[in-house]
C-alpha cells in the first residue's frame, strides 16, 4: 500500500537571500505589511513599526517552510536518523536518514543547511539594520537585538549539532560570507553563549504581543534565553552553570508542568517557555503535518512509525504512551505513530502551537547537571517530577551512574520526536555508535550530516565531514 499524499515540495533557500524582504506569499495568521523589496536592509528600520515588521517576518519565514531547520523537519529527520522513527513507505530522500546513507546531494539535508543560513542571514540583516537605524526607539532596539541574537544562537546550536564545525557568519557582506571557512566547535559555542547572554539582558521579562499574535508565548523572553543556555551548558558539560540556569527557569512562577498530558502542546500551554504559531489558516503545525495519518482509500495511514525499540522504552502504565502515541490497524498489522500534535491541516482553530522550549526539559537538564556533580538526591527529585506527571513511580536508582542512565531513559520517552533531542543526546553522550550500529548501514561518521555539495562548490574554503 502506498501513501497517496506527498510531502511538501522541498524549497531551496539560498545563503545570501535577504528573505525578510519578501515574507508573504499568501494570507497568514501573522499579518504585517512587508517592507519594500527596494529598500536595502540597512535602511529598512525608519521607525518602530518597520522594525517590528522585520522580526515578525522572521517568524513567518520560519513557519512558512515545514522542511526548514526551525520547523518540524528536525523532529522528523533526526528521529529517522536515530532509533525513534521508521518510514512506512520509504522515499529515497527521507529513507536516507533512516538508513544513515546521506550524501552531499541529499535535497532534504541540504534544505536544513541552507534554510539555517538563510535565517542566520535574516538575523544578521535585522541586527545590521538596527545598528544603523536612527528612528527606532532605544527600548525597542534593545528588545529586537535580543530577539535576533537569541534566534541566531538557536540556529547555530542546531547547525553545529547536525553538521559539526560550520562557518560562523555574523555579517551581511556576501563577498565575505561565501568564503568563510568552518569554525571550531569551541568557537561556535562561544558565539552561541555570547548571543544568549546578550539576549538574557536585552529581552523582555514578560511576553510581548505583536501584530497578528494572540498574545501567547510566541516571542522569546529572558527565560527562553536562560532555558536554551541551560541546554547549551549541559552539552558543554558546564554542570554548575547548567544547574543554575535551569533553576532560574524552574523557579519562574509562570511555568509549571501541565497536569494533563493533552494540554502540553496547546497554544498558551503553561509548560511552554517558547512556542511558534502556525502561520497559514489552513495548515497546522509541521509536526502534525508529518506525523498524523493521511487518507488512503478507506484507511488513515501514518507515513512515519515509532520504532519497536522506542516503544519498548515506555514502562507499564506510562501515560505518555497512552496520550502521546496512537495506533491504527490496517488488516492484520498495527501501526503506531507520534500523537503529541493532534490537529491536522484544514482544522484552523490553531489550538496547538509548535513548542520549541518547555519546562519538562529543564527538570531533566537540572537532574543531569545535579547527578554529574554528585547531588543524587537533587537529581532524583527532578527526575521524579517528570515521572510522577506520567503516572510512574519514583525511580529506584540510587547512585550516580544508574541515576544518569535513568535520566537519559526518561529524556527518551519524554522528549521523543521533539527537535532532535534523541539524536543529539546519542551524539553528545558518545552512545550513538554503540546503540545504532545495529542499523544495517550505520557507520561511526554518520553522527554528523554531510555538508551539501552546493556549499562545497560555492565556498572554496569549505571542507566535507569525514566519511562522505
Amino acid at each position: 500500500m502506498h501513501v497517496m499524499n506527498q510531502l511538501v515540495t522541498c524549497r531551496t533557500f539560498f545563503l545570501l537571500v535577504p528573505a525578510v524582504l519578501c515574507l508573504f506569499s499568501c494570507r497568514k495568521l501573522l499579518e504585517a505589511p512587508a517592507p519594500s523589496a527596494d529598500i536595502p536592509a540597512t535602511a529598512v528600520y525608519t521607525d518602530d513599526a518597520t522594525a517590528k515588521t522585520a522580526i515578525i517576518g522572521f517568524y513567518n519565514q520560519v513557519m512558512d517552510n515545514p522542511q526548514g531547520i526551525l520547523n518540524g523537519s528536525i523532529s522528523l529527520y533526526a528521529g529517522l536518523s536515530s532509533d525513534e522513527l521508521s518510514c512506512l513507505n520509504p522515499r529515497a530522500a527521507e529513507d536516507s536518514f533512516y538508513l544513515n546513507q546521506l550524501t552531499a546531494s541529499n535535497s532534504l539535508s541540504a534544505s536544513l543547511f541552507s534554510s539555517g543560513y538563510s535565517l542566520i542571514y535574516t538575523t544578521n540583516s535585522i541586527l545590521n539594520g538596527l545598528d544603523h537605524s536612527k528612528g527606532v526607539s532605544a527600548a525597542l532596539k534593545t528588545q529586537l537585538q535580543g530577539e535576533a541574537r537569541f534566534l541566531r544562537a538557536l540556529l547555530y546550536f542546531y547547525l553545529t549539532n547536525l553538521y559539526g564545525g560550520v562557518p560562523k557568519v555574523t555579517g551581511i557582506d556576501y563577498t565575505v560570507n561565501t568564503r568563510v571557512p568552518r569554525a571550531s566547535i569551541d568557537s561556535l559555542y562561544a558565539q552561541i553563549i555570547s548571543d544568549l547572554q546578550f539576549a538574557q539582558q536585552s529581552l523582555s521579562v514578560d511576553y510581548l504581543a505583536a501584530t497578528g499574535y494572540a498574545g501567547d508565548r510566541t516571542r522569546p523572553v529572558q527565560a527562553a534565553a536562560t532555558a536554551l543556555l541551560a541546554r547549551v551548558y549541559c552539552y558543554r558539560q558546564s554542570w554548575p552553570a547548567a544547574e543554575q540556569a535551569a533553576t532560574t527557569v524552574i523557579g519562574d512562577g509562570r511555568y509549571r508542568l501541565e497536569s494533563s498530558l493533552d494540554s502540553v502542546f496547546t497554544a498558551g500551554s503553561r509548560e511552554a517557555i517558547w512556542q511558534l504559531q502556525p502561520v497559514y489558516d489552513t495548515f497546522a503545525t509541521a509536526d502534525a503535518h508529518f506525523f498524523l495519518p493521511v487518507s488512503v482509500g478507506p484507511f488513515q495511514v501514518p507515513q512515519y512509525l515509532l520504532t519497536p525499540r522506542l516503544l519498548a522504552g515506555f514502562e507499564s502504565g506510562d501515560q505518555r504512551r497512552m496520550h502521546w502515541t496512537a495506533t491504527v490497524s490496517i488488516g492484520p498489522k498495527a501501526y503506531t505513530y507520534p500523537f503529541k500534535y493532534t490537529r491536522g491541516s484544514y482544522q484552523p482553530d490553531h489550538r496547538e502551537y509548535e513548542i520549541v522550549l518547555r519546562l519538562a526539559e529543564q527538570y531533566l537538564l537540572r537532574a543531569e547537571a545535579r547527578a554529574r556533580q554528585g547531588n543524587i538526591a537533587g537529581a532524583l527529585a527532578d527526575l521524579n517530577v517528570v515521572r510522577v506527571r506520567a503516572a510512574l513511580p519514583p525511580s529506584t536508582a540510587n547512585s550516580a551512574d544508574p541515576v544518569i542512565a535513568a535520566i537519559q531513559a526518561e529524556r527518551r520517552v519524554e522528549l521523543f520526536t521533539e527537535w532532535g533531542h534523541r539524536w543529539f543526546d546519542l551524539g553528545r553522550t558518545g552512545q550513538a555508535n554503540a546503540l545504532l550500529q545495529g542499523k544495517s548501514w550505520w557507520q561511526a561518521f554518520d553522527v554528523l550530516y554531510p555538508i551539501p555539495g552546493y556549499e562545497l562548490v560555492g565556498n572554496p574554503n569549505m571542507t566535507q565531514n569525514p566519511g562522505y
